[in-house]
């Protein structure tokens, strides 16, 4: 079964493309979205989401506040900050509030799909045992050793990687899609995507949305210079 997944966000472009990543995912389903505190309050109570991520600079209110109610109330869910700010104060409250991540804008979507993977591997930690040791506390308060990442993720091959990144800087392409990469490069577009958001990740891409085109935007990668 999907973990269920409300979206408070009144950004409509920040909005989509939260809903539009989180559905992406196979265990995770957007089953409702706000734009306000008020009807935040409202569609919680009606979908009873298991992961909520929420924006703090709202029309009618404050994240964080609203947070701190649905608490009060017993809320049994967790949360995730999507905002702009960076105030060590405001990272302080959210941390009190026992948010279990915080997103800064703009949000690259490599690191929503990240924050998704580490609730799931958070869930499975808290339903695996009856019981936790201390260095399953420290892995789930991540107090864990760094440990020595990997040149390339899963599902990134090297050499894959150099001849696309020699084919970007060669051609220095401008607004390209998925499905440019995967004509060039021949491949999947699924493929492609997964490399494009791997760019991104590393910060030599980074992903536009073009709303010029009479439906759904167009995901478009830059070259970052």
């Amino acid at each position: 079964m999907k973990t269920r997944v409300m979206l408070l966000e009144d950004d409509i472009r920040a909005s989509y493309t939260l809903e539009s990543t989180i559905n992406q995912h196979p265990q995770f389903q957007v089953v409702a979205v706000s734009e306000s505190c008020t009807d935040a309050q409202i569609q919680f109570n009606a979908f009873q989401p298991q992961l909520v991520f929420v924006d703090i600079t709202l029309p009618d209110g404050n994240g964080l506040a609203l947070i701190q109610q649905l608490r009060q109330q017993s809320a049994d869910c967790h949360f995730i900050m999507t905002t702009a700010e960076r105030e060590t104060t405001t990272v302080e409250k959210a941390v009190q509030l026992g948010v279990i991540d915080y997103l800064v804008k703009p949000i690259r979507m490599s690191r929503i799909h990240q924050a998704l993977d580490d609730y799931l591997q958070y869930k499975q930690k808290l339903v695996s045992a009856s019981t936790v040791d201390q260095d399953d506390i420290d892995q789930l308060l991540r107090k864990s050793p760094i440990q020595p990442i990997r040149q390339t993720p899963k599902g990134i091959d090297a050499t894959t990687l150099e001849s696309l990144k020699t084919l970007l800087y060669r051609e220095q392409l401008h607004d390209f899609s998925a499905d440019d990469i995967s004509e060039r490069m021949n491949f999947s577009r699924i493929t492609a995507r997964r490399y494009l958001e791997y760019l991104e990740s590393e910060g030599i891409l980074r992903l536009v949305l073009n709303y010029n085109t009479g439906g759904r935007p167009r995901r478009l990668y830059q070259m970052i210079k």
